[in-house]
């Protein structure tokens, strides 16, 4: 992984890290992601996921612990994510980032070293990123980074030491729960797949009401420079 700024003993100097999560924060995925996830779980054999919910409920933890809780094979859930992978890479000119998301990212990436920390293939977010001209995000840890969100997280906040806040934003409640686990500071979404409430109980440190509200919680003087106020 090439971290902008890395110096020779990988630690990065003069800049931030500010984690972000993929699907449900970035970009608006769930009806296409939920219904190849059902339809590849039917596939592999993987039982017990005919609607939208069953999906969700998976997210109250790690995606990988919670398939196996459900009695999921890891070799499994790897051909699940794969296929999802193929079907979100299909889908991807109909896949909008929500509302205000990439200036957002771009305003971050001027005070902050920007990376997103998902369950989902890498190389497909990068490609989403492409097509959408997104910019601002440094690198992408995905699946093949491994299924620990938690770990991808800790290796990241080693390179940036000293900070007083390590802030990953994400949409559930396993999201929520990894990041309290590793330190870092969960900043729940209202815009997600998992509601506000749900993301409170898991121990969300605030929720964003919308897009803008991230910069005025992570950064308030870009808030202000942003906004003009």
């Amino acid at each position: 992984m090439t971290v902008r700024g890395e110096s020779s003993d990988n630690v990065v100097e003069q800049t931030r890290l500010v984690m972000f999560d993929h699907d449900g924060v970035i970009v608006d995925s769930l009806d296409v992601f939920a219904a190849a996830f059902i339809d590849a779980c039917a596939a592999v054999g993987i039982e017990g996921f005919t609607q939208v919910d069953d999906l969700l409920a998976v997210m109250d933890d790690n995606f990988y612990a919670g398939m196996r809780a459900r009695g999921a094979a890891d070799a499994d859930v790897e051909v699940v994510l794969r296929r999802v992978g193929q079907a979100l890479v299909r889908a991807r000119p109909w896949l909008r980032p929500f509302p205000l998301i990439p200036q957002v990212l771009a305003e971050l990436a001027e005070a902050f070293t920007v990376m997103i920390v998902t369950s989902s293939p890498g190389e497909v977010v990068e490609g989403w990123l492409r097509r959408h001209a997104v910019k601002g995000v440094d690198s992408v840890l995905g699946a093949e980074a491994g299924s620990s969100k938690t770990e991808k997280m800790q290796a990241l906040m080693a390179r940036f030491p000293g900070q007083t806040a390590y802030w990953y934003v994400g949409d559930t409640a396993g999201d929520i729960r990894e990041a309290r686990e590793v330190g870092a500071m969960p900043l729940g979404v209202a815009w997600g797949w998992h509601e506000p409430r749900r993301l409170v109980e898991a121990g969300a440190e605030r929720i964003a009401a919308s897009p803008a509200d991230l910069l005025t919680i992570i950064a308030p003087g870009l808030a202000h420079d942003f906004f003009g106020v």
